[in-house]
């Protein structure tokens, strides 16, 4: 018998939209150098997902890996964040420090991440 784990990624996003708030998830991406005009492009990404942003317990609260206004967000898994991302909730920006995929059997069910203000 198998799990039906895209029904638990289904049932994880309906509960990011009642529970979560609408955010945005900005990446900007450096494109190829060029030498004529001595600079890379770049393009910026604004990508609209959901989330639920929470403090973390303090004590996961170290100094060093988890420092104190961190706060720990739970993603909708349409979008996968990356370090260096940007994502602003509820008029709040914070910058994505750290990030992983909670997917049982290779099937993203939502993402965590660590999230550190701008």
């Amino acid at each position: 018998m198998t799990f039906d784990y895209p029904a638990t990624a289904a049932t994880a996003q309906r509960l990011l939209l009642r529970f979560g708030a609408a955010c945005t998830l900005r990446r900007v991406t450096t494109g190829a150098y060029d030498p004529a005009t001595g600079s890379a492009t770049t393009t910026v990404s604004e990508l609209p997902t959901v989330a639920v942003v929470l403090d973390y317990p303090q004590r996961y609260v170290d100094g060093t890996l988890i420092k104190q206004g961190d706060k720990q967000a739970f993603l909708d898994p349409s979008y996968a964040p990356a370090q260096g991302d940007e994502l602003t909730w509820q008029g709040v920006t914070y910058q994505v420090v750290n990030y992983k995929a909670v997917s049982p059997a290779g099937t993203p069910v939502l993402y965590e991440a660590q999230l550190r203000g701008v």
